[in-house]
């Protein structure tokens, strides 16, 4: 028996070609090759499965149509100018978010290996991961301890708050005892979980140069532009009314239902200069403070305050402040 499958192949590739359209239209040179690569690695990699069962999975392909229609969704009110699509494109594309944030998540925690014989000895002598005397990687809880520091990461983050630096296992259970040997693992599994999930990466060298010339003008930037759209419904005017009617009700004057969720914006470098702040504010910088090279993380800001202090040459004070005569 023959199992009719809910969509064909044509509205697969439909579905392609319009992701791929609107992920050229989009107003940011890195989220352009970000969201095509992504794009082709996703269909790509369901396309060439060569288990069966997999590929003619009924509810597997429900599930794969729906992110599919999801994500050409919000591309196209990205592009159309939605602040809030658009800032969820770009922090994707950023590795703020999604897939990308644990791709540039593991890159970051392969960095921390092991640089000489004397290191990988530790590293062999320590406790195994999350057993009694283990402790979680210095630049984990480095990154945490500024990430918690960083108020704009905080509030455009929209992860649950990881307040702890170390696993929180208490002392003693409900009944007094010593908190079992499977329960203080699980305890620091699920919070290394928690940790993993709501850690924001630092971004590529290269990347992080683009973005601050986005926002400091030295990279140009122009707004994309769009194909010219096809002509319109050749059906008759009677036969587009009945449809609207019969399927949204009797024709209204204008409402403010389109605008509930937001509204768009005409894309600008102005426009687009205040996203890429955003993102910028949650790009953490690694840098090695002192002799000892320990690692520190910067973090850019919305609005730099203004200087409190002035530089006055020497000599130049008492003419400011006076004589100081009574």
């Amino acid at each position: 028996m023959n199992r009719q499958f809910p969509f064909p192949k044509s509205e697969w590739r439909s579905i392609l070609r319009s992701l791929l359209r609107e992920s050229s239209y989009l107003p940011d040179p890195i989220a352009r090759v970000v969201w095509r690569d992504q794009i082709l690695q996703r269909f790509r990699r369901y396309h060439e499965e060569p288990r069966t069962r997999i590929r003619t999975d009924y509810m597997r392909l429900m599930q794969l149509h729906k992110k599919a229609r999801y994500n050409l969704s919000l591309l196209q009110r990205a592009n159309e100018g939605f602040s809030h699509p658009l800032e969820k494109v770009l922090q994707s594309a950023y590795g703020r978010r999604g897939r990308r944030r644990r791709e540039l998540l593991a890159n970051m925690l392969a960095l921390d290996t092991p640089q000489d014989s004397n290191c990988l000895e530790a590293l062999v002598t320590n406790p195994r991961q999350f057993e009694d005397g283990w402790m979680p990687p210095a630049i984990i809880t480095a990154l945490l301890a500024a990430q918690n520091a960083n108020a704009a990461a905080l509030r455009l983050r929209s992860k649950p708050h990881v307040k702890h630096l170390n696993p929180p296992i208490p002392e003693t259970n409900a009944w007094g005892r010593k908190v079992p040997l499977v329960r203080r693992r699980n305890i620091r599994r699920e919070w290394y979980s928690k940790v993993l999930g709501y850690l924001l990466p630092p971004l590529p060298d290269t990347e992080l140069q683009v973005l601050e010339g986005l926002i400091s003008g030295e990279i140009p930037w122009n707004p994309p532009k769009r194909r010219s759209k096809r002509p319109g419904n050749t059906e008759q005017p009677n036969c587009v009314m009945i449809r609207t009617v019969l399927t949204a009700g009797p024709p209204k004057g204008e409402t403010f239902r389109p605008y509930t969720h937001g509204r768009p914006h005409n894309i600008t470098r102005r426009f687009m200069q205040r996203l890429w702040k955003r993102i910028s504010c949650i790009v953490p910088r690694p840098s090695s403070d002192g002799p000892a090279g320990k690692l520190r993380f910067t973090w850019d800001v919305m609005k730099s305050r203004p200087a409190l202090a002035l530089h006055v040459k020497e000599g130049r004070s008492q003419k400011l402040f006076g004589d100081g005569g009574g």
